[in-house]
């Protein structure tokens, strides 16, 4: 069977600085609740969370585009120079999804305001949830594209297969 293999240093690292960007939002909410001692709840900086949220999705984006790479490069040794334009266009498709917003993004007024009766805490678990939400297109676009490039040079393959099955053909009978 064959089947692919990931560095494991790659994977550790993604899984380590996936934990830190947990840990580090966490401390955000942490410091910003001893900071508002005494103050009520919805007092606590929801830009500080924010901008640690949006960090650590950056963050996750290119520690999962190095994971991409480097099964690349282990897996396809003799294509890499090939696939070098491929991965930089990836990487600057995903570095510029995150530059533009699409649509509500935790940088606008609209998501600091509240709903009636939700606590600070569940805006902060709803801000997590839509990370997670587009992290998840994000990885979605980029299968489609993967798919996409692979059909491609399939089709590629295929045409010229048949091109030089054509030409022996045309040989054998030329003789």
């Amino acid at each position: 069977m064959c089947y692919s293999k990931i560095p494991l240093e790659k994977i550790e690292k993604l899984r380590s600085n996936m934990h830190k960007g947990v840990d580090t939002v966490c401390d955000h909410l942490e410091n910003n609740r001893e900071d508002q001692v005494g103050l009520s709840p919805h007092s606590c900086a929801p830009h500080h969370v924010q901008s640690a949220l949006t960090e650590m999705e950056n963050q996750l984006n290119e520690d999962l585009l190095d994971v991409v790479d480097a099964h690349l490069q282990s897996n396809n040794q003799e294509s890499t120079p090939l696939l070098l334009k491929d991965q930089e266009e990836l990487r600057s498709g995903i570095r510029c999804r995150h530059q533009k917003p699409s649509g509500p993004d935790l940088e606008t007024e609209d998501a600091v305001a509240q709903q009636p009766g939700e606590t600070f805490w569940q805006k902060v678990c709803s801000w997590f949830q839509g990370m997670l939400h587009r992290l998840k297109q994000t990885w979605q676009k980029v299968w489609t594209w993967v798919k996409r490039k692979a059909a491609a040079l399939c089709s590629l393959m295929v045409s010229l297969w048949n091109r030089i099955e054509s030409f022996f053909s045309s040989m054998v009978y030329s003789c």
